[in-house]
């Protein structure tokens, strides 16, 4: 491997942010390069902050790395230090161990924070802070390319967040299934719908547009797909009849003739699921939506002891009575 160009390691370095696949990137060229400079991982000590002290964290740095190399120190979760032990890594920085890279790892610090202030002093700090779910649907055509050389457009990456949810990990897990399947050709949204494995909320999300929509075969198959996930049968029930009163307030308040910022202000959604309950209150109208309240007022009882059936069963005939509403 060319080393030539690299800058030197520092005696600290402060990694702080939540953008976990650069942060996994970053420790894995650190720990590769300790690899490199010293043949073997004996170089390599990992501690876990929310139950090692740092004099623990101290001393293996201050012990002599094996073979000459330089001994990297990896702390994961540094956030749980107490002032206690920042202290402890603060005294030490100020002189830290020449043959040593101590590194350590936070999801947030306040800039205040007695670690990141000695850090800038005597190391460097290094955030990565993870896109916003606005950003990322154009992070996730970024990564398609520069990881996998994959042609993914801009509205097929957002389908992929709308139906994956925004767990950078799953998304890019879900880019190398979709990679392999496109085998070189373009990515196209029934790609996504096909192989794209949907979060729990993205389930119950096409459960709701489904039954909204009258499609009765994607509705019972997706509501089987989240029992069998673990989703409670009565957590299912409440979330399709809270959907439901929903789409009733969304058609009154545009029969007021308020629009969707409007709507969304008062809903405190965001602007595409403001969308999605306005077409399909317009789709099934003021009395289409009053029959299904009807029916879900009817199973709700019925799961509250006026029915004789398991609640599994009264679910199923529910979805039943709202798609025939």
């Amino acid at each position: 491997m060319n080393t030539k160009g690299r800058r030197p390691l520092k005696a600290a370095y402060l990694i702080v942010g939540d953008d976990l696949p650069k942060i996994e990137l970053a420790l894995k060229r650190l720990k590769e390069r300790i690899v490199e400079q010293s043949g073997s991982d004996l170089d390599i000590d990992e501690f876990d902050a929310s139950v090692d002290p740092a004099v623990q964290v101290v001393n293996a740095a201050n012990t002599m790395a094996f073979l000459g190399g330089v001994r990297l120190v990896l702390v994961h979760g540094t956030q749980a230090w107490l002032k206690a032990d920042k202290d402890v890594v603060v005294a030490y920085l100020r002189s830290p161990a020449p043959d040593a890279c101590l590194t350590l790892v936070a999801e947030k610090l306040p800039p205040n924070d007695p670690l990141r202030v000695a850090m800038k002093e005597h190391g460097e700090v290094l955030e990565y802070l993870a896109p916003k779910e606005g950003q990322l649907p154009q992070w996730l055509v970024q990564e398609a390319g520069r990881r996998l050389q994959m042609d993914l457009g801009y509205q097929e990456a957002r389908l992929m967040v709308e139906r994956c949810g925004t767990n950078q990990a799953v998304l890019l897990r879900e880019l190398e299934k979709l990679q392999l399947y496109a085998d070189g050709r373009r990515v196209t949204a029934d790609d996504i719908r096909l192989l794209a494995t949907p979060s729990v909320e993205a389930g119950i999300f096409d459960l709701l547009d489904s039954l909204a929509m009258g499609k009765g075969s994607a509705a019972f198959s997706i509501a089987d797909d989240l029992l069998g996930l673990g989703e409670r049968t009565e957590t299912l029930f409440y979330r399709i009849l809270r959907h439901f009163q929903n789409l009733s307030r969304v058609a009154a308040m545009r029969d007021e003739g308020m629009g969707q910022e409007a709507i969304g202000a008062e809903l405190k959604m965001k602007p595409f699921a403001v969308r999605k309950l306005i077409e399909q209150s317009s789709s099934l109208g003021t009395d289409g939506i009053s029959r299904r309240l009807a029916v879900l007022a009817e199973t709700d009882a019925r799961m509250k002891g006026m029915g004789t059936l398991p609640d599994e069963v009264e679910l199923q005939l529910c979805l039943g009575r709202l798609l025939g509403a």
